[in-house]
């Protein structure tokens, strides 16, 4: 049985970069294999949501991000090759833009970029956590359907009222 098909609590941190740009990692593992995404991964045991998402962002774009803000928990659920699966997606925003440290290769990824989210084939998932981050402005119809292509459901929990980025 995968890792995956139990509820799996995982981290992200969304990563402002210059210019209105965001940083992706193309994912080389795990049921999103090959897609572009937001910096992220699994919390280790007694690893506080926000911490992981900074460890994990440093770990595969080597951005050293100073603080995050936790603003929604996600629940996905789909199916890939190896079954079913079931993350539970803790999404914390950086506290300012960072810019990707020249010739970083990250733990676990292809490739590493910033760029803006409609210059890049991102992950469906990736509609609503910007759009939820303030950062861009996705409507639920177009949501939805990137969604339903890809045979997954998300809920979104958002967190109370938080800061968004607001670029200089």
């Amino acid at each position: 049985m995968s890792r995956f098909a139990e509820a799996l609590p995982a981290a992200l941190l969304v990563v402002p970069g210059p210019g209105g740009t965001v940083t992706f990692i193309q994912q080389l593992k795990g049921p999103y294999a090959g897609s572009w995404l937001l910096p992220g991964g699994g919390i280790e045991r007694g690893e506080a949501a926000e911490a992981a998402a900074l460890r994990e962002a440093r770990e595969e774009t080597g951005i050293a991000v100073e603080s995050c803000s936790l603003f929604a928990v996600y629940e996905f659920t789909g199916k890939w090759a190896e079954g079913d699966y079931h993350l539970l997606m803790f999404a914390c925003l950086a506290d300012r833009a960072y810019e990707l440290p020249v010739g970083y290769e990250g733990h676990n990824v292809g490739e590493i970029r910033q760029a803006r989210p409609g210059d890049i084939a991102m992950h469906c998932t990736d509609y609503q956590i910007l759009t939820d981050a303030g950062l861009t402005a996705y409507d639920d119809e177009t949501i939805a359907r990137g969604l339903a292509e890809d045979g997954i459901t998300m809920r979104a929990h958002r967190v109370g009222s938080t800061k968004r980025f607001i670029a200089p």
